[in-house]
């Protein structure tokens, strides 16, 4: 009997990892991560998000495309979805979705995939063919039951055989995103992990040799002012054109600081008499600088929006900035306007001890002083206020 057959040719199944080789989802997972760095936070946005987006784009489409033998067409598309992930400056867009696409190719190479349907063979009977046999009757005497056929054993599903750097850029990129997010953890719950941590503390006190600096002629101090400043910096990200809002940083420092004032005895002084009145022209008020801050009572808090890492960074550098604002503040001249009277009443009684010592501060001579700082130039001295009277 002669017969054609038929037989359609499959080619064997690639194993499946889904849509994305792991190597591709384990370099999103690690780039991502990396805005969780300062420093690569503090490095200009025009060139981070480029970089990380080219990075992670790129080398995507060719791991597609050569190892996971896709299309161009879908390797540039996939490099393309996977770079805009990469690039958005938040460590919480690539890396779940990098770690769900490193799942599902574990679930699909633990599982296999799906082996080729068994060969159909067609068989059909030829029209030259000769006519089928006549049956003849017999009578079986015994015979045993055909057994059943044995079922076709199923196919083995293929495996992938990776190349030996395939598997070691996985085992480096996955290691060191594991360094980047126990680094951020640690970052994250230092404050925790001191109450249960045993530590030795040793002070060091090293002085170097004092610079000495003389006053000519000496300062009379005058008045102290302590209070609580409280200094805070506030910082406010967005990205694409103020369309991607990422949180604002506030930093904020409460410290008691004292301000003395002084004057200098060697500035010019002048003394007129106005009947049993003295006039006195006192040199200017200054301001003792720098001013004392009290670090012991310094109260810090911090708080950094949702996709913001930056907040030791901007303590830091209000920190750095205290003594410079405090400073500033000594001088201003409303601060100044509450210490004059204080002041004035001061040099009221320097005078007037010096008076006494003269043995000029008699009825018959001084009985009042009145103070006049240099500059309160415009002030006449019969309505300046009387600060000291005889009693």
């Amino acid at each position: 009997m002669n017969s054609s057959s038929k037989s359609p040719e499959h080619s064997p199944a690639r194993p499946a990892d889904g849509p994305v080789h792991p190597l591709a989802a384990a370099l999103l997972v690690f780039v991502d991560n990396l805005w969780m760095l300062a420093d690569w936070n503090a490095v200009t946005w025009f060139l981070t998000i480029p970089l990380s987006f080219l990075t992670v784009g790129v080398i995507t489409a060719g791991i597609q495309r050569f190892l996971h033998r896709d299309s161009w067409g879908k390797s540039l598309g996939k490099g393309l979805l996977l770079g805009v992930l990469a690039g958005i400056p938040t460590s919480i867009t690539g890396t779940p979705v990098g770690f769900g696409l490193l799942t599902w190719a574990g679930i699909m190479r633990a599982k296999g995939a799906s082996g080729p349907p068994p060969m159909i063979r067609e068989t059909r009977a030829s029209v030259h063919s000769p006519a089928p046999p006549i049956p003849i009757e017999a009578q079986v005497l015994s015979s045993t039951p055909p057994s059943p056929p044995p079922p076709p054993a199923s196919p083995v599903p293929p495996r992938r055989i990776e190349p030996w750097w395939v598997k070691l850029a996985m085992v480096v990129l996955l290691c060191a995103t594991l360094l980047l997010i126990a680094k951020m953890v640690l970052d994250r719950t230092s404050g925790l992990t001191e109450k249960f941590r045993q530590q030795h503390i040793t002070e060091t006190f090293t002085s170097a040799l004092p610079t000495f600096a003389r006053t000519p002629g000496g300062n009379l101090e005058l008045a102290t002012s302590t209070s609580t400043e409280t200094l805070t910096r506030t910082d406010e990200r967005t990205i694409a054109w103020d369309m991607f809002y990422l949180g604002k940083t506030v930093s904020e420092i409460s410290v008691p600081v004292t301000y003395r004032y002084h004057l200098v005895l060697r500035d010019p002084w002048k003394l007129d008499v106005v009947g049993n009145t003295c006039v006195v022209r006192a040199p200017a008020i200054r301001p003792s600088l720098p001013p004392a801050i009290h670090t012991d009572r310094m109260q810090k808090r911090s708080e950094a929006g949702w996709a913001r890492f930056d907040a030791k960074e901007q303590m830091a550098e209000l920190e750095r900035s205290l003594t410079p604002r405090l400073t500033r503040h000594a001088g201003d001249p409303r601060r100044l306007a509450l210490v004059r009277e204080e002041c004035r009443k001061t040099v009221a009684e320097f005078v007037r001890d010096w008076l006494l010592r003269e043995d000029h501060w008699r009825n018959d001579r001084f009985t009042s002083i009145k103070v006049i700082f240099a500059d309160e130039p415009d002030t006449k001295p019969e309505l300046a206020p009387v600060v000291i009277h005889l009693r």
